[in-house]
């Protein structure tokens, strides 16, 4: 069997109380939980949640399409 470490990523659209940012990626970080399955022939030996935070709104997508 083969171990190989494989990078996710997944976005992830909430709504929070915290009015900084900060306050809630570490909430996501320390309280909540990102569930991977066994399949077949893969093992999922752990996974861990990373954050990056945003700085710039101006560039995030909230499910709207722009007119082209």
């Amino acid at each position: 069997m083969k171990y190989e470490t494989i990078f996710i990523m997944v976005r992830v659209a909430v709504h929070a109380d915290h009015q900084n940012l900060s306050d809630m990626v570490h909430e996501i970080e320390t309280q909540s939980k990102l569930t991977l399955s066994d399949t077949a022939n893969i093992i999922v030996l752990e996974t861990e949640i990373l954050l990056s935070r945003v700085r710039n709104v101006k560039n995030i997508n909230h499910g709207t399409q722009h007119k082209l």
